[in-house]
């Protein structure tokens, strides 16, 4: 199923970037995303805020549109990335309130 992640400053807003993914289901609110690229050490976390779900309605047809989910900034329990890091820091510094992971996550 095609999810489209909205990645958000922590407590919401404007979205700074979005990733589309083929998921098993959709993530629920405060469940945790890390999201590991290529060619980067560490990798970038957030967790869930909320779904948005787009339909279709017409009188011969009714559909999905697509899947969007909302995951704000946060500091993973062990290594981000550079350029993560550098982006929490950014919202922090700015008066945002960064969410971090629980200690235990693995």
């Amino acid at each position: 199923m095609k999810v489209i992640f909205s990645f958000v400053p922590p407590g919401g807003g404007e979205q700074d970037y979005q990733l589309e993914f083929d998921l098993p289901a959709i993530p629920q609110p405060g469940d945790y995303i890390k999201i590991m690229r290529d060619g980067e050490d560490g990798e970038a976390s957030y967790i869930v805020r909320r779904t948005c779900w787009n339909l279709t309605c017409s009188t011969s047809k009714k559909d999905l549109k697509s899947i969007v989910v909302e995951a704000e900034f946060a500091k993973g329990a062990f290594l981000d990335s550079a350029s993560h890091t550098l982006s929490v820091e950014s919202y922090a510094s700015r008066g945002f309130q960064v969410k971090a992971f629980d200690s235990s996550t693995y």
